[in-house]
């Protein structure tokens, strides 16, 4: 029965994909409301945009930056303050420092949202299409094979940040 507290694996995998369209969906609410771009054409027929509003020039040059700054705070926030997001809160799990016996701080927290920070920071820097996304599905591919030989299924930023995730249903930890 011991072992059951730690089957978090498919709960964890689905409230990543809730938060990140939660992300997303903040991400487009924050945009949605922008000008559109308008163009101008030149001797070869290429497009050149002309951003002519602030505010569409500030999000076009800050934008990915503004977002990854909310990516940050999200997860960093969330595991720090009550050990979930709301990811998490929807599938029933919820982070807690190794010992099992209480919430993580703010460096475990920071520690463990460091690969979604780096990755971010990593969007920002460079503007390459695809670098991020197959550096997130390669720190994906590594987390899976460190998992699920892990008796306590733990991923490598847990192992970082010297942290656990547990059924919220089967702990009594208090907060």
């Amino acid at each position: 029965m011991e072992q059951v507290k730690y089957d978090t694996i498919y709960r964890r995998f689905l409230a990543k994909i809730i938060d990140y369209i939660l992300l997303l969906t903040v991400g487009y609410i924050l945009t949605v409301f922008l000008p559109p771009t308008t163009y101008s054409f030149d001797i070869d027929n290429t497009k050149i945009p002309q951003n002519t509003d602030s505010v569409l020039n500030f999000w076009t040059s800050y934008g990915d930056l503004v977002l990854s700054i909310i990516l940050i705070i999200y997860f960093v926030a969330f595991h720090f303050f009550g050990g979930q997001t709301p990811g998490k809160m929807i599938t029933g799990v919820k982070v807690w420092d190794m010992s099992e016996n209480k919430k993580i701080t703010f460096k475990q927290s920071f520690l463990r949202s460091l690969p979604d920070i780096s990755f971010a920071l990593i969007t920002f820097l460079f503007s390459y299409e695809y670098l991020p996304l197959v550096l997130i599905c390669l720190w994906n591919i590594a987390n899976l094979i460190q998992v699920f030989p892990d008796k306590k299924h733990r991923t490598i930023n847990d192992l970082i940040a010297k942290s656990i995730v547990l059924k919220t249903s089967d702990n009594t930890i208090k907060n």
